[in-house]
Protein backbone atom coordinates (compact mmCIF):
# COMPACT_ATOMS: atom_id res chain seq x y z
CA UNK A 1 0.00 0.00 0.00
CA UNK A 2 1.41 3.39 -1.02
CA UNK A 3 1.10 5.83 1.89
CA UNK A 4 1.64 8.72 -0.55
CA UNK A 5 -1.74 7.96 -2.12
CA UNK A 6 -4.71 9.27 -0.10
CA UNK A 7 -7.01 6.67 1.41
CA UNK A 8 -9.94 8.88 0.39
CA UNK A 9 -9.81 11.90 -1.87
CA UNK A 10 -12.82 14.06 -2.67
CA UNK A 11 -12.71 16.79 -5.29
CA UNK A 12 -15.22 19.62 -5.75
CA UNK A 13 -18.14 17.62 -4.36
CA UNK A 14 -21.58 19.19 -4.74
CA UNK A 15 -24.87 17.75 -3.49
CA UNK A 16 -27.97 19.89 -3.76
CA UNK A 17 -31.36 18.95 -2.35
CA UNK A 18 -34.85 20.29 -3.02
CA UNK A 19 -35.22 23.99 -2.43
CA UNK A 20 -31.68 24.74 -3.55
CA UNK A 21 -30.09 23.65 -0.25
CA UNK A 22 -26.50 22.59 -0.86
CA UNK A 23 -25.52 19.91 1.63
CA UNK A 24 -22.12 19.82 -0.07
CA UNK A 25 -20.90 23.01 -1.67
CA UNK A 26 -17.64 22.37 -3.48
CA UNK A 27 -16.03 20.12 -0.86
CA UNK A 28 -12.47 18.90 -1.45
CA UNK A 29 -10.41 16.91 1.04
CA UNK A 30 -7.65 14.32 1.25
CA UNK A 31 -7.68 11.69 4.01
CA UNK A 32 -4.48 9.78 4.73
CA UNK A 33 -3.98 6.02 5.07
CA UNK A 34 -4.40 4.66 8.62
CA UNK A 35 -5.73 8.01 9.83
CA UNK A 36 -8.47 8.65 12.38
CA UNK A 37 -10.19 11.49 10.53
CA UNK A 38 -13.23 13.28 11.95
CA UNK A 39 -15.92 15.28 10.18
CA UNK A 40 -17.15 17.77 12.79
CA UNK A 41 -19.88 20.37 12.64
CA UNK A 42 -23.41 21.34 13.68
CA UNK A 43 -26.53 19.55 12.49
CA UNK A 44 -27.18 20.17 8.81
CA UNK A 45 -23.58 21.15 7.97
CA UNK A 46 -23.13 18.33 5.41
CA UNK A 47 -20.90 15.92 7.34
CA UNK A 48 -23.27 12.92 7.13
CA UNK A 49 -23.99 13.65 3.46
CA UNK A 50 -20.24 13.54 2.79
CA UNK A 51 -19.90 10.24 4.67
CA UNK A 52 -22.85 8.77 2.74
CA UNK A 53 -21.29 9.92 -0.53
CA UNK A 54 -18.09 8.01 0.32
CA UNK A 55 -20.20 4.94 1.20
CA UNK A 56 -22.15 5.20 -2.07
CA UNK A 57 -25.44 5.81 -0.26
CA UNK A 58 -25.61 9.35 -1.65
CA UNK A 59 -24.73 10.33 -5.22
CA UNK A 60 -23.08 13.77 -5.61
CA UNK A 61 -24.40 16.04 -8.35
CA UNK A 62 -20.83 16.78 -9.36
CA UNK A 63 -17.28 16.12 -8.23
CA UNK A 64 -15.37 12.89 -7.71
CA UNK A 65 -14.33 10.49 -4.93
CA UNK A 66 -11.44 8.03 -5.10
CA UNK A 67 -10.12 5.37 -2.72
CA UNK A 68 -6.36 4.78 -2.85
CA UNK A 69 -6.36 6.35 -6.31
CA UNK A 70 -9.23 4.24 -7.69
CA UNK A 71 -12.38 6.19 -8.66
CA UNK A 72 -15.52 5.22 -6.72
CA UNK A 73 -17.88 7.18 -8.95
CA UNK A 74 -20.69 4.97 -10.22
CA UNK A 75 -19.82 2.02 -7.94
CA UNK A 76 -22.79 0.80 -5.85
CA UNK A 77 -22.31 0.58 -2.07
CA UNK A 78 -21.82 -3.21 -2.02
CA UNK A 79 -18.89 -2.98 -4.47
CA UNK A 80 -16.99 -0.38 -2.45
CA UNK A 81 -14.29 -1.66 -0.04
CA UNK A 82 -15.75 0.37 2.83
CA UNK A 83 -18.13 -0.48 5.67
CA UNK A 84 -20.34 1.79 7.75
CA UNK A 85 -21.27 1.72 11.44
CA UNK A 86 -24.49 3.66 11.92
CA UNK A 87 -25.82 5.58 14.90
CA UNK A 88 -28.49 2.90 15.47
CA UNK A 89 -25.92 0.04 15.14
CA UNK A 90 -28.46 -1.88 12.94
CA UNK A 91 -27.77 -5.22 14.64
CA UNK A 92 -30.07 -8.06 13.57
CA UNK A 93 -32.18 -8.81 16.68
CA UNK A 94 -33.00 -12.40 15.67
CA UNK A 95 -29.33 -13.38 15.32
CA UNK A 96 -26.76 -14.16 17.96
CA UNK A 97 -23.62 -12.06 18.43
CA UNK A 98 -21.57 -14.57 16.41
CA UNK A 99 -24.19 -14.71 13.63
CA UNK A 100 -24.26 -10.91 13.41
CA UNK A 101 -20.49 -10.75 13.06
CA UNK A 102 -20.49 -13.56 10.51
CA UNK A 103 -23.23 -12.06 8.34
CA UNK A 104 -21.03 -10.17 5.87
CA UNK A 105 -18.62 -13.08 5.55
CA UNK A 106 -21.48 -15.45 4.77
CA UNK A 107 -22.72 -13.07 2.09
CA UNK A 108 -19.24 -13.34 0.56
CA UNK A 109 -19.54 -17.14 0.72
CA UNK A 110 -16.36 -17.60 2.72
CA UNK A 111 -15.52 -21.16 3.92
CA UNK A 112 -17.18 -22.11 7.21
CA UNK A 113 -13.89 -22.67 9.03
CA UNK A 114 -12.57 -19.29 7.88
CA UNK A 115 -15.77 -17.58 9.08
CA UNK A 116 -15.55 -19.22 12.50
CA UNK A 117 -11.91 -18.18 12.91
CA UNK A 118 -12.61 -14.63 11.76
CA UNK A 119 -15.61 -14.27 14.11
CA UNK A 120 -13.50 -15.42 17.06
CA UNK A 121 -10.76 -12.97 16.07
CA UNK A 122 -13.20 -10.04 15.82
CA UNK A 123 -14.90 -10.83 19.14
CA UNK A 124 -11.51 -10.91 20.84
CA UNK A 125 -10.61 -7.60 19.17
CA UNK A 126 -13.68 -5.84 20.60
CA UNK A 127 -13.46 -7.71 23.94
CA UNK A 128 -16.66 -9.74 23.59
CA UNK A 129 -15.21 -13.22 24.04
CA UNK A 130 -17.72 -15.62 25.53
CA UNK A 131 -20.76 -13.66 24.34
CA UNK A 132 -20.98 -15.25 20.89
CA UNK A 133 -24.24 -17.08 21.68
CA UNK A 134 -26.16 -14.12 23.09
CA UNK A 135 -28.98 -12.28 21.31
CA UNK A 136 -28.82 -8.50 20.92
CA UNK A 137 -31.68 -8.04 23.41
CA UNK A 138 -29.36 -9.45 26.07
CA UNK A 139 -26.62 -6.90 25.40
CA UNK A 140 -25.97 -3.44 26.80
CA UNK A 141 -25.70 -0.43 24.51
CA UNK A 142 -21.93 -0.52 24.65
CA UNK A 143 -21.87 -4.22 23.82
CA UNK A 144 -24.22 -3.71 20.86
CA UNK A 145 -21.93 -1.02 19.54
CA UNK A 146 -18.96 -3.41 19.79
CA UNK A 147 -20.92 -6.05 17.85
CA UNK A 148 -21.61 -3.51 15.10
CA UNK A 149 -17.91 -2.65 14.97
CA UNK A 150 -16.88 -6.31 14.86
CA UNK A 151 -19.34 -7.00 12.02
CA UNK A 152 -18.11 -3.99 10.05
CA UNK A 153 -14.44 -4.97 10.47
CA UNK A 154 -14.90 -8.68 9.82
CA UNK A 155 -14.89 -8.32 6.03
CA UNK A 156 -11.59 -6.36 6.14
CA UNK A 157 -12.73 -3.02 4.66
CA UNK A 158 -10.03 -0.63 3.56
CA UNK A 159 -11.89 2.28 5.17
CA UNK A 160 -14.38 2.24 8.06
CA UNK A 161 -17.08 4.92 8.17
CA UNK A 162 -18.68 5.77 11.53
CA UNK A 163 -21.81 7.93 11.63
CA UNK A 164 -22.14 9.24 15.22
CA UNK A 165 -21.92 5.69 16.65
CA UNK A 166 -21.52 6.86 20.27
CA UNK A 167 -24.41 9.31 20.48
CA UNK A 168 -26.86 6.82 22.02
CA UNK A 169 -24.54 5.93 24.93
CA UNK A 170 -24.53 7.51 28.37
CA UNK A 171 -21.71 9.95 29.15
CA UNK A 172 -19.46 7.55 31.10
CA UNK A 173 -19.74 4.74 28.57
CA UNK A 174 -19.34 7.19 25.72
CA UNK A 175 -16.06 8.41 27.21
CA UNK A 176 -14.82 4.84 27.62
CA UNK A 177 -15.76 3.95 24.03
CA UNK A 178 -13.91 6.98 22.66
CA UNK A 179 -10.66 5.48 23.97
CA UNK A 180 -11.70 2.00 22.80
CA UNK A 181 -12.35 3.22 19.27
CA UNK A 182 -8.97 4.92 19.11
CA UNK A 183 -7.29 1.75 20.41
CA UNK A 184 -9.21 -0.33 17.89
CA UNK A 185 -8.21 1.89 14.99
CA UNK A 186 -4.55 1.59 15.96
CA UNK A 187 -4.88 -2.20 16.19
CA UNK A 188 -6.55 -2.79 12.82
CA UNK A 189 -4.43 -0.18 11.03
CA UNK A 190 -7.02 1.15 8.58
CA UNK A 191 -8.52 4.58 7.99
CA UNK A 192 -11.47 5.52 10.21
CA UNK A 193 -13.72 8.40 9.11
CA UNK A 194 -15.82 9.50 12.05
CA UNK A 195 -18.82 11.86 12.01
CA UNK A 196 -19.79 13.79 15.14
CA UNK A 197 -21.17 17.12 16.31
CA UNK A 198 -19.40 16.68 19.67
CA UNK A 199 -16.27 18.83 19.75
CA UNK A 200 -14.80 17.06 22.81
CA UNK A 201 -15.19 13.71 21.07
CA UNK A 202 -13.40 15.05 17.99
CA UNK A 203 -10.52 16.55 19.97
CA UNK A 204 -10.09 13.36 22.02
CA UNK A 205 -10.01 10.82 19.21
CA UNK A 206 -8.81 12.39 15.98
CA UNK A 207 -5.51 12.56 14.15
CA UNK A 208 -7.05 15.36 12.08
CA UNK A 209 -10.40 17.14 12.03
CA UNK A 210 -12.40 18.76 9.22
CA UNK A 211 -14.72 21.42 10.65
CA UNK A 212 -17.77 21.85 8.40
CA UNK A 213 -20.48 24.48 8.18
CA UNK A 214 -23.18 25.15 5.57
CA UNK A 215 -21.87 22.48 3.20
CA UNK A 216 -18.28 23.70 3.22
CA UNK A 217 -15.08 22.78 5.02
CA UNK A 218 -13.98 25.68 7.20
CA UNK A 219 -10.66 24.21 8.34
CA UNK A 220 -8.72 20.94 8.37
CA UNK A 221 -6.04 20.36 10.97
CA UNK A 222 -4.82 18.44 13.98
CA UNK A 223 -6.81 18.89 17.21
CA UNK A 224 -4.27 21.37 18.59
CA UNK A 225 -4.20 23.35 15.32
CA UNK A 226 -8.00 23.56 15.25
CA UNK A 227 -8.21 24.56 18.92
CA UNK A 228 -5.21 26.89 19.26
CA UNK A 229 -5.14 28.37 15.75
CA UNK A 230 -8.72 28.55 14.43
CA UNK A 231 -8.92 29.89 10.87
CA UNK A 232 -12.25 31.68 11.26
CA UNK A 233 -14.68 33.09 13.77
CA UNK A 234 -16.97 30.10 13.21
CA UNK A 235 -14.23 27.57 14.06
CA UNK A 236 -13.12 29.54 17.11
CA UNK A 237 -16.69 29.73 18.40
CA UNK A 238 -17.62 26.13 17.60
CA UNK A 239 -14.54 24.42 19.05
CA UNK A 240 -14.45 24.78 22.82
CA UNK A 241 -15.29 27.84 24.89
CA UNK A 242 -13.86 31.13 23.69
CA UNK A 243 -14.19 34.86 24.23
CA UNK A 244 -15.04 36.56 20.93
CA UNK A 245 -14.56 40.32 20.96
CA UNK A 246 -15.23 42.70 18.10
CA UNK A 247 -12.30 45.09 17.75
CA UNK A 248 -10.48 47.56 15.50
CA UNK A 249 -6.75 47.44 14.87
CA UNK A 250 -4.84 50.60 15.75
CA UNK A 251 -1.84 49.65 13.62
CA UNK A 252 0.40 49.94 16.68
CA UNK A 253 0.25 46.41 18.07
CA UNK A 254 -3.07 46.93 19.83
CA UNK A 255 -6.80 46.53 19.22
CA UNK A 256 -9.53 48.86 20.46
CA UNK A 257 -12.71 47.25 21.79
CA UNK A 258 -16.23 48.67 21.52
CA UNK A 259 -15.96 50.33 24.94
CA UNK A 260 -12.68 52.06 24.06
CA UNK A 261 -10.38 49.77 26.05
CA UNK A 262 -7.38 48.21 24.31
CA UNK A 263 -5.80 44.77 24.08
CA UNK A 264 -2.22 44.21 22.93
CA UNK A 265 -1.89 41.79 20.01
CA UNK A 266 -0.17 41.51 16.65
CA UNK A 267 -2.25 41.39 13.48
CA UNK A 268 -3.78 43.38 10.64
CA UNK A 269 -5.41 46.79 11.05
CA UNK A 270 -9.11 47.33 10.52
CA UNK A 271 -12.19 45.57 11.85
CA UNK A 272 -11.47 42.10 13.26
CA UNK A 273 -12.58 39.59 15.87
CA UNK A 274 -10.34 38.66 18.77
CA UNK A 275 -10.63 35.06 19.99
CA UNK A 276 -9.25 34.36 23.46
CA UNK A 277 -9.59 31.01 25.23
CA UNK A 278 -10.79 31.35 28.87
CA UNK A 279 -7.94 29.21 30.23
CA UNK A 280 -5.36 31.63 28.74
CA UNK A 281 -6.70 34.50 30.87
CA UNK A 282 -5.84 35.13 34.50
CA UNK A 283 -7.60 37.07 37.22
CA UNK A 284 -5.41 39.29 39.38
CA UNK A 285 -5.67 42.55 41.32
CA UNK A 286 -4.33 44.36 38.22
CA UNK A 287 -4.54 43.41 34.55
CA UNK A 288 -4.99 44.47 30.93
CA UNK A 289 -8.68 45.07 31.61
CA UNK A 290 -10.65 45.70 34.80
CA UNK A 291 -14.12 44.50 35.69
CA UNK A 292 -16.42 42.96 38.25
CA UNK A 293 -17.08 39.25 38.87
CA UNK A 294 -20.72 38.66 37.91
CA UNK A 295 -20.70 34.88 38.51
CA UNK A 296 -18.18 32.35 39.81
CA UNK A 297 -19.17 28.85 38.64
CA UNK A 298 -17.42 25.97 40.43
CA UNK A 299 -16.82 22.97 38.11
CA UNK A 300 -14.68 20.72 40.29
CA UNK A 301 -11.30 20.96 38.60
CA UNK A 302 -11.85 24.60 37.59
CA UNK A 303 -13.82 27.71 38.42
CA UNK A 304 -15.31 29.76 35.59
CA UNK A 305 -15.45 33.49 36.31
CA UNK A 306 -17.83 35.66 34.31
CA UNK A 307 -16.32 39.13 34.41
CA UNK A 308 -18.20 42.26 33.32
CA UNK A 309 -15.71 44.79 31.94
CA UNK A 310 -18.37 47.11 30.51
CA UNK A 311 -21.84 46.98 28.96
CA UNK A 312 -20.31 45.73 25.71
CA UNK A 313 -17.36 43.65 26.96
CA UNK A 314 -17.74 40.48 29.03
CA UNK A 315 -15.12 37.80 29.57
CA UNK A 316 -15.05 34.22 30.77
CA UNK A 317 -11.93 33.22 32.70
CA UNK A 318 -11.15 29.59 33.56
CA UNK A 319 -8.99 29.18 36.68
CA UNK A 320 -7.77 25.76 37.92
CA UNK A 321 -8.68 24.74 41.47
CA UNK A 322 -5.20 23.28 41.93
CA UNK A 323 -5.04 23.94 45.67
CA UNK A 324 -8.51 22.60 46.41
CA UNK A 325 -10.05 26.05 46.79
CA UNK A 326 -13.27 26.91 45.01
CA UNK A 327 -14.09 30.53 44.19
CA UNK A 328 -11.18 32.71 45.23
CA UNK A 329 -12.94 35.79 43.92
CA UNK A 330 -16.50 36.28 45.13
CA UNK A 331 -19.39 37.65 43.13
CA UNK A 332 -19.12 41.42 43.02
CA UNK A 333 -15.35 41.52 43.50
CA UNK A 334 -13.42 44.11 41.49
CA UNK A 335 -10.69 42.30 39.53
CA UNK A 336 -8.13 42.75 36.80
CA UNK A 337 -7.90 40.38 33.83
CA UNK A 338 -4.41 39.58 32.57
CA UNK A 339 -4.36 38.94 28.78
CA UNK A 340 -1.04 37.66 27.38
CA UNK A 341 -0.47 38.96 23.84
CA UNK A 342 0.17 35.43 22.54
CA UNK A 343 -3.23 34.30 23.87
CA UNK A 344 -5.09 36.52 21.38
CA UNK A 345 -6.04 35.06 18.00
CA UNK A 346 -6.88 37.80 15.47
CA UNK A 347 -9.57 36.72 12.97
CA UNK A 348 -10.87 38.66 9.98
CA UNK A 349 -13.93 36.49 9.39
Amino acid sequence: MNDAVPAIEGRDLVREFAGGVRALDGVSLSIRPNEFFTLLGPSGCGKTTLLRAIAGLEVPDSGSISLYGQPLDGLPPWKRPVNTVFQSYAIFPHLTVAQNVAFGLEMQRRPRAEIAARVAEMLALVKLEGLDGRKSSQLSGGQQQRVALARALATSPRVLLLDEPLSALDLKLRTEMQLELKRLQARVGITFIFVTHDQHEALTMSDRIAVMNAGQIQQIGTPDEIYDRPASRFVADFIGATNLLEATGTGEGAYRLADGSQIAAQGPAGSVWLAIRPERLRIAPEGSLHGVVEHAVYEGTDTIYHVVVSETVRLRVRAPNSDGASARFATGAAVGVVIPADAVRVLQS
